[in-house]
C-alpha cells in the first residue's frame, strides 16, 4: 500500500467522513472505495453508480466462490 497526502476541501472531508460511518468503513477505506466507484462512473457513463455497485459485489462474490458462471447446456 502506498501513502500519499491529500488536499481536501472541509466539505467533502466532512461529507467523507459521514459516508464511512454510515457504510462503516475507515476513512482510508471509505476513500478508496469511493474512489474506485467514481472512477469507473468516468469510465463507464453509460452506467449508473448502483449498476457499477452491483458489478463490483458480483465480482467479489465469484472470487470468492458464492456463485458461479451459469453454464447454459446445462438448463
Amino acid at each position: 500500500m502506498v501513502r500519499k497526502t491529500v488536499a481536501l476541501d472541509k466539505e467533502l472531508l466532512d461529507e467523507l467522513m459521514l459516508f464511512a460511518k454510515k457504510d462503516q468503513r475507515d476513512f482510508s477505506g471509505a476513500l478508496r472505495y469511493a474512489l474506485k466507484i467514481g472512477l469507473a462512473a468516468i469510465e463507464n457513463p453509460e452506467l449508473t453508480i448502483e449498476e457499477i455497485k452491483d458489478i463490483f459485489e458480483a465480482t467479489v462474490d465469484r472470487q470468492s466462490g458464492r456463485v458461479s458462471e451459469l453454464d447454459l447446456n446445462k438448463i
